[in-house]
């Protein structure tokens, strides 16, 4: 079903002249979110070699990431709707940056590491993705679908760069440089942009802080958190993420490690891993413009399907070198898509009154995917010597999570009709 914007909204051009700047800065704090588990794999051999800890205990950080992460994002998201994305953000940056580095300087006890992971995932609860979308939701309607896809190639960038800048650092200088560089380089420059640019629509500054105006962009219309929470599409496209969110998370954190048991060197790794990155951009863009243009579940159920195939390819190309970035190409596209798609039909199904706290709902289960997901790669790796049932387990998984979001209807008309239930 074709979904036209109102007459009253102003053009996608007219929304990006005025907001364009808003995005850039968003993409950088994004981007800082998705370093460590980009990383992660690029540190697990550097981190057995001096401590001998496993692979299950190093990617059991994300797993703690998780636990705490839990209970905790959705008052992120309340932070969110009562002091405004700007000061959330700032805050959250600056002390993610600087906890991420303190990685340099643990020892050989397994709790500092475990130590450190905590006091990361306090502090970049305020990084989440829907401080970052809550600004751009309000800024956008007409473009918003392709307004979140460019906020959310900040996560493809890390995805990119970010094994290659770690390889390169690590190989280089160390991996306890490696670490330094990465949060306060990466981090501060991702400050000193949200610094200068990231200022949330719809709301004004006085000597009291940022409170809301009275703008209709400070007022829409939406679910609330229990209401959406009943919405058979909002509990599908929840069930679709979750799903979708374990195995990619998995497959992503362990794919350097993946890939090299397929024959690749490091570098070969590192750069093929790169791949996921660039086509993550791609999918984002393409599905961005889609849900702009077309209501339903047609372009999510095949999105979330698409995994299986990637999965599929890398299960049984081991043989066939040419087959294995084809893989990691597919998974790119369709997993960057799915997280795109995840932000943006919240937007839609839950409307944008109480999207922080909705989405921190959301982004709770997205924490505990981002933790269970390593976790099940490490123990399968461990267990089996391999990754190969790890990507069995990735084929019925993505088909489940097309089917849940197949026909999900029109998007609800907010503005117009009762929110109520």
């Amino acid at each position: 079903m074709s979904q036209a914007p109102s007459s009253a909204a102003p053009s996608a051009a007219q929304e990006w002249r005025m907001n364009w700047l808003l995005v850039l800065s968003a993409m950088a704090g994004v981007s800082l979110g998705t370093v460590p588990s980009a990383t992660l794999g690029l540190f697990m051999a550097p981190l057995q070699a001096e401590f001998g800890w496993s692979r299950t205990e190093i990617s059991s950080g994300l797993t703690l990431f998780a636990i705490v992460s839990l209970p905790l994002v959705p008052f992120a998201g309340a932070m969110v709707d009562k002091f405004g994305a700007r000061r959330v953000a700032l805050l959250g940056i600056g002390l993610s940056g600087l906890v991420f580095s303190s990685f340099s300087l643990l020892g050989a006890m397994l709790f500092q590491w475990f130590a450190i992971w905590f006091a990361y995932t306090i502090v970049s609860l305020m990084t989440r993705t829907l401080v970052f979308s809550s600004a751009i939701s309000r800024a956008f309607l007409t473009g918003r679908g392709f307004a979140i896809a460019v906020l959310l190639i900040g996560t493809a960038i890390a995805q990119s760069l970010a094994p290659v800048l770690s390889h390169w650092l690590i190989e280089s200088y160390g991996w306890r440089t490696a670490y330094v560089c990465l949060g306060l380089g990466w981090g501060g420059f991702a400050f000193v942009l949200l610094l200068a640019f990231f200022h949330e629509p719809g709301r004004r500054r006085d000597s009291a802080g940022v409170v809301p105006d009275s703008s209709a962009a400070a007022a829409p219309g939406g679910l609330t958190a229990k209401q959406a929470f009943r919405n058979p599409a909002m509990l599908r496209i929840a069930i679709a993420a979750f799903l979708q969110g374990t195995m990619a998370v998995g497959v992503m954190v362990h794919l350097v490690p993946l890939l090299t048991l397929t024959g690749l060197t490091r570098a070969e790794a590192a750069g093929t891993a790169a791949i996921l990155g660039i086509f993550s951009v791609v999918g984002k863009l393409v599905t961005g413009t889609l849900v702009d243009r077309f209501s339903g579940g047609f372009v999510p159920a095949i999105t979330f399907s698409g995994p299986a195939l990637g999965y599929l390819i890398l299960w049984q190309g081991s043989d066939t070198p040419w087959l294995i970035p084809v893989g990691v190409a597919v998974l790119g596209y369709c997993s960057g898509a799915c997280f795109q798609l995840t932000t943006y039909l919240t937007t839609r199904y839950a409307g944008l009154a109480n999207f922080g706290a909705i989405f921190g709902i959301v982004s709770s289960l997205l924490a505990v995917t981002a933790g269970l997901g390593p976790l099940i790669a490490g123990a399968i790796f461990d267990l089996t010597g391999s990754y190969e049932y790890l990507l069995m387990a990735g084929i019925p998984a993505g088909l489940l999570a097309g089917i849940a979001v197949f026909g999900l209807g029109p998007y609800p008309d907010f503005t117009t009709a009762d929110d109520s239930d």
